[in-house]
């Protein structure tokens, strides 16, 4: 399966960092998925569930907002605030 190198980011550290297959998060237009080869874009998210896939499993995070940018198969999503499970 494809990846692609994803980061997840608060003011206080790095939260996720690793390849991973797709990641699912909260858009304030609603929500969207991820994959390799996704055309750029910068988006604003909503509070709610990030779901990272990986090859060897899924992460679950519990956002309270923040911004997503896709360019070149490298995803860095900052949160606001982030709540693992």
């Amino acid at each position: 399966m494809s990846t692609f190198k994803a980061k997840i980011l608060t003011p206080v550290g790095t939260v996720f960092e690793g390849k991973v297959t797709g990641v699912r998060m909260p858009g304030t237009l609603g929500s969207f998925e991820i994959k390799q080869n996704h055309a750029p874009i910068v988006s604003t998210l909503q509070s709610g569930d990030v779901t990272v896939h990986t090859q060897t499993g899924d992460y679950l995070f519990t956002i309270s907002g923040g911004i997503v940018e896709m360019a070149s198969n490298d995803l860095t999503l900052l949160a606001e605030s982030v709540i693992t499970d």
